[in-house]
């Protein structure tokens, strides 16, 4: 059995979901809420508020996202990764039973945001498969960045960030 070393949780589980749910790009976050007994909603909210996650006991835990047409599907989809990060990795910074979080472009940059961020640019853009189509894509340096993004289901800004994280130059060279 190979023994995988994580620097984080976020990293553990995110790793853990891809290995136990066998999932593929674009990461179908539906089934990775459902597998966790989370209840997914989609709402149009006040443009401030990206998301919602609330974990009450003895009922299951809620994520609801901004499904305002301001708030673009690769914006909604990160926001749903972050908040089951929150499910996940709250536990570690949060003491009590009942949990709460409002996320939006104002949120603070907490440890615990910082954290949920990172679970889920980890979860909808591996770093193997990204680094494998980065490879893939070197004859089309002027359209990888959005090629890239596409698969995965993500922005290209959430894209650029992934590729800066891991070292790899996206910019087009002239």
């Amino acid at each position: 059995m190979v023994s995988v070393r994580f620097e984080d949780e976020a990293e553990r589980f995110a790793y853990q979901a891809w290995n136990a749910l066998a999932l593929t790009p674009p990461v179908d976050l539906e089934r990775v809420a459902d597998r966790l007994g989370i209840r997914l909603y989609r709402e149009p909210f006040v443009e401030e508020i990206d998301g919602i996650y609330i974990r009450i006991p003895g009922v299951p835990p809620v994520v609801a996202v901004n499904s305002s047409p301001f708030k673009p599907l690769s914006r909604q989809r990160f926001t749903i990764a972050h908040e089951i990060g929150h499910h996940l990795l709250s536990g570690r910074f949060v003491r009590g039973a009942r949990v709460f979080f409002i996320d939006g472009a104002d949120t603070s940059r907490s440890m615990l945001e910082r954290a949920c961020d990172r679970f889920a640019a980890l979860l909808l853009m591996p770093e193997d498969m990204v680094r494998l189509w980065f490879g893939e894509l070197s004859a089309n340096r002027e359209n990888r960045v959005a090629i890239m993004a596409e698969r995965f289901g993500v922005s290209s800004a959430a894209m650029r960030v992934r590729l800066q994280e891991l070292g790899l130059p996206y910019r087009r060279w002239k």
